[in-house]
């Protein structure tokens, strides 16, 4: 994938990652603009160059309906799935107890971790091109969720099974944003 956005300000990226193609899984944008590891890759240069995905994600959701705001944290799931391969016990059940800046801190990290720079000989121009390439080999997954998650557990003492199921069914049928 070229690199293009890597060289975009970050501002101006921003606002690129702040749609539907992102942040919709269930849109036709979703499916038919990139593949998965285009999306991660655009992701993770923005994250690499210092970019917030929360306020991505805040200014995706903002004054979108309801219908639109609740497919986000299943899109950071389908994003963790693909970043992990499946190598993470229960993911799914561990996501549903993150508070939401909590899974997408997780999502920015793994993707810290995920993203590098390939060059490669463009003949047509005669330059070197980067492109980013996603590569998990480094990603020490499990990781970087225990340490989120001992950092949950340390804010949160005291917080009862009610509080995480009540989280869990947010994180199921309802929208975070």
């Amino acid at each position: 994938m070229n690199d293009y956005y890597g060289s975009v300000p970050l501002e101006e990226y921003e606002q690129i990652l702040a749609n539907r193609e992102y942040w919709d899984n269930i849109s036709g944008e979703w499916e038919m603009c990139s593949k998965m590891e285009d999306k991660l890759v655009r992701l993770g240069t923005f994250v690499q160059r210092g970019g917030d995905l929360n306020r991505v994600i805040a200014h995706y959701a903002d004054g979108r309906e309801y219908t639109y705001r609740v497919t986000i944290q299943h899109c950071i799931e389908r994003y963790l799935e693909a970043l992990t391969k499946k190598r993470i016990q229960n993911l799914t059940l561990r996501l549903y107890k993150l508070e939401r800046e909590e899974a997408v801190k997780l999502l920015s990290e793994m993707l810290k971790v995920s993203i590098g720079v390939d060059f490669r000989y463009d003949k047509y121009t005669s330059r070197q091109v980067s492109f980013g390439v996603l590569d998990t080999r480094k990603l020490d997954a499990e990781g970087i969720l225990s340490a989120i998650e001992q950092e949950h557990r340390q804010a949160h003492p005291d917080e009862s099974i009610e509080e995480i199921r009540k989280r869990a069914h947010t994180w199921i049928g309802d929208s975070w944003w």
